[in-house]
Parts: structure tokens; sequence; C-alpha cells
């Protein structure tokens, strides 16, 4: 190693060891909600608890598109994944759309965007169509610390479909999807990191500090969900390249929020390399990242209609001699 290049990176684009641990502590936990079966399914008919109709969708107002393109569900976060080996059922996958009385097949004159939880369109249909689907979305949304910034909105009541805003496009309804925060949810923030040598020759642990925070409408429900994360202590979960993925386009969702073909699914995407995955190496000494020292703390009410708590995981890696 000489002394006019810094060590551990070749590339200015290449994602740094936090965001590949933050990326994969996303994915790991997104899929292991998915494994309790922390998904609904939503079948026609399918009404809410207090009324409504879960199944229909409705038209939104977006300035990015021409009325009648954008339609979307009471929830965000729909479930593209498959293949669970621990859920009692498996996530609906969407087979068409229905409007009014006819039907059209996956990807019929539209996208899905599975992240906001929307069809589109196009070209756009009438705005006072019935639309209608069969989806699975998710129970809680895992994102990035950074995805939560002061500008969004968190939304109350997502699940209560029976709202005549949620029709009427207006309330809390009428804020586009980029912007609210469905409960419950969980932000994943990577703060400190501390470095020791690992052997003689070079390498380094490098030990960092998680901390999850747990929202949503429920207290007991905020209790649930971190105590299922603190009990995750001395765990180890292997880690996919992210740069990787993106040399080879192999990401599962584009850019519109819909499925690539032939989506990987997070055990696939941890897999090896020689076995199709995209298991990180050599930057990552065997690919794996430890947990250890979970606790959890301060839980409380952030408003009247919000609990939080917050969970830490501290983290280690090996950072080998590059």
């Amino acid at each position: 190693m000489g002394t006019t290049n810094f060590k551990g990176v070749t590339s200015i684009e290449e994602s740094s060891i936090n965001e590949t641990i933050e990326s994969n502590l996303i994915s790991y936990i997104d899929w292991c909600f998915l494994e309790l079966g922390a998904f609904f399914n939503i079948r026609i008919p399918s009404s809410g608890a207090y009324g409504g109709d879960r199944h229909r969708l409705r038209s939104v107002v977006d300035p990015r598109y021409t009325d009648g393109q954008v339609w979307e569900a009471y929830r965000q976060e729909w479930v593209w994944e498959s293949g669970l080996r621990m859920a009692a059922e498996q996530p609906v996958q969407i087979s068409g759309v229905q409007v009014g009385s006819s039907f059209y097949p996956y990807g019929s004159g539209y996208h899905i965007d599975y992240k906001h939880g929307r069809v589109v369109f196009d070209p756009p249909i009438a705005t006072n169509s019935t639309v209608q689907l069969e989806y699975s979305h998710k129970w809680v949304s895992v994102v990035g610390a950074a995805e939560v910034p002061w500008f969004r909105n968190e939304q109350n009541r997502s699940f209560r479909v029976d709202d005549p805003n949620f029709l009427a496009n207006s309330g809390a309804w009428n804020d586009l999807a980029d912007t609210r925060l469905q409960l419950p949810l969980i932000a994943v923030e990577i703060t400190d990191n501390d470095y020791e040598g690992y052997q003689l020759g070079g390498g380094q642990w490098s030990r960092g500090l998680v901390v999850l925070h747990i929202l949503s409408e429920n207290s007991q429900i905020t209790k649930r969900i971190a105590n299922i994360l603190s009990d995750q202590s001395d765990s180890t979960i292997y880690v996919y390249d992210p740069d990787l993925l993106a040399e080879q386009d192999r990401y599962p969702l584009d850019y519109r929020g819909e499925k690539t073909e032939n989506p990987l699914c997070y055990p696939d995407l941890i897999a090896p390399t020689g076995d199709g995955g995209f298991r990180m190496s050599p930057r990552l000494q065997n690919g794996k990242i430890y947990i250890f020292n979970s606790h959890g703390q301060n839980h409380g009410q952030l408003t009247p209609n919000v609990y939080h708590s917050t969970v830490r995981w501290s983290t280690e890696v090996i950072l080998p001699r590059i």
C-alpha cells in the first residue's frame, strides 16, 4: 500500500461499507418479517375491518402524470417476493387488473409500482372507472433513516379504508404517496464506527452501532416489533454486493418500482456468486455481518397517535487488507 491513495476503496463510485451494511440490514429485516407472515393478502372482494373495500384502487391526482393514469391502494409496499419458507401462506402474485367488467393481464397497458402501491396506466383511463386488484401488502415498512425527513408526513389510520377521504382524494390521502410514511415503520440508522487491527499483515475489525427506530400507532405493536429485533443478538447474516447488483443490472425493482425480469429475492441475493448470488467479496471478509450486544430502549409516545421505540445493534465486519 502506497502513500498516495486511500486503502479499502478503488473508486469514488463504490458504495461505502456503511451504505452496504444499511441496504443489507433493510433487506434482511424486510425479508424476515415476510417469513413471519407479516403481510396481508387482498382478494376480490376484501372488506376493511370497519367497512370499505381493500381491493379497490382510487384515482390519484399526481402532477407528474395525466389524470386517470395513476391508481393506488390504501396501503403501499406491495409484496413482489415469493418462495417464503416459513410463512403459513404465500403472498398473492398480481396476475392482472380489473377495470369495470374488463380484466387486463399483468403488464397489458400499465406497470405496477410495488414501492408506492400503485398501478400506472398508459394511456390513462376514465377517472370514474372502478379499478380492482388482488395483491398483497406488507404489514411493516423498513427504510433507511434518511428516508424519514421532516417534510414527509406519517399517515395515521392508513388501514381505515372505510375513511371517505380515501376515494374522495382528500385529507391525508391528498398527499402524494412519495410523501406519506405509513405505520408500522422501522427506520435503520448507521451511526458510530470503531476500527481495530485484525491480524499481523493487515485487515481491520470494523465495529459499528445500528439504531433501529420503530414507529406505530399502537403501543403493544411497537413493543412487539422492538422485542423481535432485540432478540436478534448473536446473529450472523451474509451480505450481498449492491455495486455488483447495479453493474449487472439485477436489482429486483426498476426505477419505476416495477419488477425486473426474474427478480431475485433476498436468499438468492446473498447466495455465493458461484451459485448465481451476489455475496460480497473481497471487500468484506467471508461476506458476513455479525450482530451482537442488542438491546431496546426509549419506549414512549411521540404524539397522541404515534408510539416510538429504539433498538440498538452492535455490528462487526472484517475488512481485509486491500
